[in-house]
């Protein structure tokens, strides 16, 4: 995701950063700059070898098929062609979170409760017969807050959902984002998880607070206590001595933590147990949050590079709502991009994928007669491929 706050954000690029002795400009990603662990390791021994790109080269040999799989997309999505069936899914297990983060659309969506097992596993079933690679086992909520129960009346979590995602659906690389803030986190250690990204947006209670504020009513130890939380499961991952799943520390790049942004890096990439740190761009979410979360001359500068771009999502990108809804994009917070039967219960994702409602929706994209929320989103990746050509 391009940065849509240039103004506001904290600026380095492409100058280096001194990071706790080590020169590190960050590795360039689809959603900001990760600054690798093992490459600093490997520069703080070896001070000739450049950080990024020893991190760069691990991260490729971890995820062989990432980088041709991607190029596969954006070869696909240039050409506008639609294939027959995702190879990358955005789902969402649950529609609860213990945060009310100032840049997210939870504080408006319109679902509850927890996806049903048997409508994960009817949906992940369908997966397993068809070309995926991706899975990302969150969307707008607090993923380590799913809790499920299997035929037997067995008590299901977070974990069974990504046991699942591998050994039934096939997806060769499956992840979880998590603000932290969980008494469970140790049991991504017992499952096959591939990567796992640790929000935790500031240095200091005050700057935390303002990002993510509790759900709780006076919950002053938020912070304190997810930075607890973080560093016990950091210590049993250093422990196991397992490069999985490859943990990231990332810090938004917004306003308010602009101040900040280099001390998290500093503060974390040292941490044995973190592979890397990301200084994530911040996604304005326009539609949803209005300019809450960016200003309106900020969000302008981004809408002005995407406006005529058709959205990589209903090109690439498969969407799975807590209610067992199928929509069209998982940034639609209102799941306003959908139809009335289109759920894992009535119909297939390949039906819904391939059926009219989708179809119509990339035309208007391509002709530039876009309905809401798509309209006023800017949530579009220049880096795909840009406007057609």
């Amino acid at each position: 995701m391009e940065l849509v706050n240039s103004l506001t954000a904290f600026s380095w690029w492409p100058n280096y950063l001194d990071v706790a002795g080590v020169k590190m400009r960050g590795i360039p990603e689809k959603q900001g700059h990760a600054f690798s662990r093992h490459g600093w390791l490997a520069a703080q021994e070896d001070p000739s070898l450049d950080a990024d790109a020893v991190g760069r080269a691990l991260r490729r040999q971890l995820r062989p098929l990432s980088a041709p799989t991607l190029e596969r997309t954006r070869a696909e999505y240039v050409r506008r062609e639609v294939i027959p069936f995702p190879r990358y899914f955005i789902i969402e297990p649950n529609a609860s979170c213990n945060r009310k983060c100032v840049f997210c659309p939870i504080i408006v969506t319109n679902r509850k409760g927890n996806l049903k097992w048997p409508q994960f596993l009817k949906f992940i079933e369908e997966c397993g017969q068809h070309e995926v690679y991706g899975i990302s086992l969150y969307q707008l909520s607090e993923p380590m807050l799913w809790r499920g129960r299997d035929a037997d009346g067995n008590k299901l979590d977070i974990a069974d959902m990504v046991k699942a995602s591998k050994d039934i659906g096939g997806f060769r690389a499956v992840n979880i984002s998590t603000n932290g803030d969980a008494d469970n986190l140790h049991r991504l250690l017992e499952c096959d998880l591939d990567d796992l990204f640790i929000s935790i947006d500031g240095t200091t209670a005050e700057v935390y607070d303002q990002n993510r504020p509790s759900t709780r009513a006076n919950d002053t130890g938020a912070f304190q206590r997810t930075i607890d939380r973080v560093t016990v499961f950091l210590e049993a991952k250093a422990k196991l001595g397992s490069p999985r799943p490859w943990t990231r520390l990332q810090i938004i790049n917004n306003e308010l933590c602009a101040p900040q942004v280099h001390e998290f890096i500093q503060k974390w990439i040292v941490v044995p147990g973190v592979d890397d740190v990301l200084v994530k761009n911040l996604d304005g979410m326009t539609p949803w949050l209005g300019y809450s979360a960016v200003d309106k001359v900020e969000a302008d500068l981004k809408m002005a590079k995407v406006a005529t771009m058709p959205c990589q999502h209903i090109y690439a990108i498969g969407s799975l709502t807590a209610d067992g809804r199928y929509t069209a994009c998982c940034h639609d917070a209102r799941t306003e991009l959908t139809l009335e039967h289109a759920n894992v219960d009535e119909m297939s994702f390949a039906e819904w994928w391939n059926g009219p409602y989708m179809t119509e929706l990339r035309a208007e994209h391509e002709y530039g007669a876009k309905r809401l929320p798509c309209r006023d989103c800017a949530e579009r990746d220049p880096w795909l491929g840009g406007i057609a050509q």
